[in-house]
């Protein structure tokens, strides 16, 4: 599937931002799809269990804070739902690489011990209270937006707070202010 280019991508992110494109268009155009689009579709008024009428709000930033002190009766204790970790994880290194293995991948061959690798940016996401949602009833799709987007609030913060030193680290070299070189070791580019 997904056809061929006759064109000549000029980096590898080009090549997969037309894949990327490509992928999206069939999506958008295939028809079982779209019998899915309401059933999978989040609304942070309801986990919090309202509804757009009740709440009298769409600010999603106010309904992520609502959701979460709802969740935790008014707010936890620190840390508690922290959905970074532990915090000691070195969450940005431009050091370390990613983590392969071969026994993830179903039918892979053991004996060459070459296997799938997630990148080092994947390792330690911001999403450990993903894990909290243990209910798979129809409510479930709207708490995963909200914990999603609270997760994402928490990992902006990172990028935030680790932007400074890289710019410190390295002013001499030219590339102190490419906030991508941050992102990239996040997963906010993942869209």
């Amino acid at each position: 599937g997904g056809g061929s280019s006759q064109e000549q991508d000029e980096s590898v992110k080009h090549m997969f931002d037309r894949i990327g494109q490509q992928v999206y268009e069939q999506v958008k155009k295939d028809a079982d799809a779209k019998n899915y689009i309401e059933k999978l579709k989040g609304d942070l008024n309801t986990a919090n269990g309202h509804s757009s009428e009740t709440l009298g709000t769409t600010d999603t930033c106010t309904l992520v804070y609502k959701y979460y002190d709802d969740v935790n009766g008014g707010g936890a204790a620190p840390g508690e739902r922290y959905p970074c970790g532990t915090g000691k994880e070195e969450r940005f290194s431009d050091t370390l690489g990613g983590q392969c293995t071969y026994n993830r991948i179903k039918d892979s061959n053991k004996n060459d011990n070459k296997g799938a690798c997630a990148p080092y940016r994947r390792l330690h996401l911001c999403d450990y209270n993903l894990e909290s949602i243990n209910n798979y009833n129809s409510n479930a799709r709207h708490k995963l937006l909200a914990e999603v987007c609270y997760a994402a609030k928490h990992e902006g913060d990172l990028i935030n707070t680790h932007y400074t030193p890289h710019q410190q680290k390295y002013k001499d070299t030219g590339t102190a202010s490419q906030l991508c070189t941050v992102l990239a070791r996040s997963f906010a580019d993942i869209g």
